[in-house]
């Protein structure tokens, strides 16, 4: 179970004698600029999400312990702070900031907790999540079962599963994901970079990638003000969520067969259609299954761009010169 806002040390599960310390980070509310704060409208909106999938999954962690802590914006109504710190009781510690977004506020924050929970170890973990996603009971767990005492590694798990906001429910394999992880040595004096310091897509140009392969790992919830709208994995039953996420999201949890049958195939024509519109997403399939069938791996560092980058980058050569 995570531990909450009393601040007790993380982690402190080891490993071939090197003790690690894991952190759980997320973004809620986080200013991206001086502007104005986010309205109460959009808070009280994403909070049901928070609630129905990233709360209800990190609570429902089994073999692992670790610490979460959330961002929000502390230009807030009363009354949504005062929500937040009842949800946080004994589940996460909200890191409250208006500071313009930078990995440097969860760097100061991770680093704090060492003054509150005694003699930090030397490894430390941290594990991104959106504020709107959710993960598998042990996700936690097996991303302290992937532990290597690597300075720099990333940890990804690339299957997880997309929901969207009729119920359905989607099998996605994603490279270098919004979950991922990263290993780093403590350094005396010096706060930790935090799993933040890379946008996760291009992790590789900051330290190598293993993909572990295992079943599905993680939610992303597919809604109207998320960055990413549209389902793009292939159509499944939702058994694989029934047995693996404790979620209070609404979503079809039983489909008759024939019904599945007759929605796979219409789901089918509409990739199609999608990857028509936008070749970069059968790239991102094809890499993904490529990288899939060998099995759990790691990919040296590297600034080279994947191959829908690559792609994408000799179209638009070609179009300049045109």
């Amino acid at each position: 179970m995570p531990t909450g806002s009393s601040g007790a040390r993380e982690g402190g599960a080891a490993l071939d004698g090197a003790h690690f310390d894991h952190v759980l980070l997320t973004r809620f509310s986080a200013a991206f600029s001086a502007a104005v704060p986010a309205q109460e409208d959009w808070l009280r909106y994403r909070l049901g999400f928070f609630v129905d999938a990233c709360w209800s999954s990190v609570r429902a962690q089994r073999g692992a312990d670790f610490t979460w802590l959330v961002l929000f914006d502390d230009r807030c109504p009363d009354d949504f702070r005062a929500d937040v710190e009842a949800l946080a009781e004994g589940t996460f510690t909200p890191v409250w900031s208006h500071e313009p977004w930078s990995p440097a506020i969860f760097g100061r924050a991770v680093d704090d907790l060492r003054s509150r929970g005694g003699a930090p170890a030397p490894w430390l973990l941290t594990t991104r999540l959106d504020s709107d996603d959710g993960i598998a009971r042990d996700f936690m767990a097996a991303v302290q079962q992937e532990f290597t005492p690597t300075d720099g590694l990333f940890v990804d798990f690339p299957r997880g599963v997309q929901i969207d906001r009729s119920g359905g429910t989607y099998l996605y394999d994603q490279l270098s994901s919004p979950f991922l992880t990263l290993v780093e040595r403590r350094r005396p004096g010096t706060p930790p970079r935090t799993v933040y310091m890379a946008r996760h897509a291009r992790a590789r140009e900051w330290g190598p990638l293993r993909e572990v392969s295992a079943p599905p790992m993680w939610v992303q919830v597919i809604h109207g003000t998320n960055l990413l709208n549209m389902t793009v994995g292939a159509r499944v039953s939702p058994r694989v969520v029934n047995e693996r996420f404790d979620l209070e999201l609404v979503y079809t949890r039983d489909v008759p067969a024939v019904r599945l049958l007759r929605e796979k195939l219409t789901h089918r024509l509409r990739l199609v259609r999608l990857w028509w519109r936008h070749p970069g997403e059968v790239t991102k399939w094809a890499e993904a299954k490529f990288w899939r069938v060998r099995g759990t791996h790691v990919r040296p560092r590297s600034s080279t761009p994947n191959l829908t980058e690559a792609l994408k980058a000799r179209a638009e050569r070609l179009g300049r010169r045109r």
